[in-house]
């Protein structure tokens, strides 16, 4: 005859209680993960507040993202494979670009945009920026290395495939590292 005084635990139950523990360990670790990221974001969005640009008749919208934030998605995710020649460097960073039409307010999907992007004073990078198609909406981008926190220059050229002049932006990207 088997007495049993209090709560009897079994060897099962340690088992799920360890497995419950790691499974919130894993949760909380990926969650404090993407807190640090979206902080780093948002102080970035701070520094670069005004990303609207008005250029010849268009309107172009810029972000920059640390590349590692890419590389967080599952492997056959469609942003994790492009621009095929993306350093693996925890220094790169992906710039893109959206335009609209400034009259019509619709995207530019006809457009041919380069970029170089370089610390002030310093060698700069210079790349084509592809299209690239998220859902249905149309942008341009590619990595460029941005290995310190510091003031970045940036020019976007943009030439629409009906006109013959490529229309030129300069501005400063802040990095905070």
């Amino acid at each position: 005859m088997n007495i049993s005084c209090g709560n009897a635990v079994s060897p099962i139950s340690y088992r799920s209680r360890y497995k419950i523990a790691v499974r919130k360990f894993f949760v909380s670790s990926i969650l404090l993960a993407c807190f640090a990221l979206a902080a780093k974001a948002t102080i970035a969005a701070d520094f670069n507040s005004s990303q609207s640009i008005r250029l010849d008749g268009m309107v172009l919208y810029y972000g920059i993202v640390p590349a590692e934030i890419l590389r967080d998605h599952p492997l056959g995710h469609e942003e994790r494979t492009m621009h095929a020649d993306a350093s693996q460097d925890k220094a790169t960073h992906h710039l893109v670009i959206s335009i609209f039409d400034e009259k019509t307010r619709k995207r530019v999907t006809d457009a041919v945009v380069t970029a170089s992007v370089g610390e002030l004073g310093m060698s700069v990078q210079n790349r084509k920026l592809e299209m690239m198609s998220l859902g249905s909406a149309v942008t341009y981008g590619n990595f460029f290395e941005m290995p310190k926190p510091g003031r970045y220059e940036i020019v976007v050229n943009v030439r629409r495939l009906s006109d013959i002049k490529a229309a030129t932006v300069r501005f400063e990207y802040r990095n905070p590292g």
